[in-house]
């Protein structure tokens, strides 16, 4: 498929955040950008460099930038999670866009369904950006169930009874 998204080259930054990047810094991500539109456009399936790609644009604040890179890479990468999460988290927090944030989360999980920090990210953005407790408990249920004695799930389950007030659960988690 042909990429249609803004130009790999082209770097809208956040003005705010270039004042504190070092000149040369920023001209060696330019540079870097200029030599990823050059080599996707040899091979536009080339997984790292779009990922590249959209790690450099979310750095200098060029979400839309990354949003089309991550998009391209759904596409052309279809069966890789981490793009499909990274999208997800930057629809909900970044772009404010929640709605389309949702069917990312769940094509990361379905993708990889034992990867517990994907239900671990969900879960935080509906407890975060939704503001939907519920659905992040069921989140958490759903990794339990697929990566169950996971120390790092415990830890979040904690996290999660202390958010709550939940004391008594939260120490049974951490311990």
């Amino acid at each position: 498929p042909v990429y249609r998204g803004t130009p790999v080259a082209e770097l809208r930054a956040d003005p705010k955040l270039l004042a504190g990047i070092p000149e040369d810094a920023y001209q060696r991500s330019l540079s870097k950008l200029g030599v990823l539109a050059r080599r996707l456009a040899q091979n536009p399936r080339d997984t790292e460099g779009w990922m590249s790609v959209a790690f450099i644009k979310h750095f200098y604040s060029d979400d839309l930038g990354a949003r089309d890179a991550y998009e391209y890479l759904n596409v052309v990468a279809n069966d890789a999670a981490l793009p499909f999460y990274n999208l997800a988290n930057l629809y909900g927090y970044y772009l404010k866009e929640p709605a389309k944030a949702i069917p990312k989360y769940h094509a990361a999980i379905a993708r990889d369904p034992v990867e517990v920090s994907y239900y671990i990210g969900f879960a935080e953005f509906y407890r975060d950006v939704m503001g939907d407790r519920d659905r992040a408990w069921e989140v958490l249920r759903m990794a339990e169930a697929k990566t169950p004695g996971s120390p790092t799930l415990w830890t979040t389950f904690a996290a999660f009874y202390q958010g709550d007030g939940t004391t008594a659960e939260a120490i049974r988690y951490y311990e």
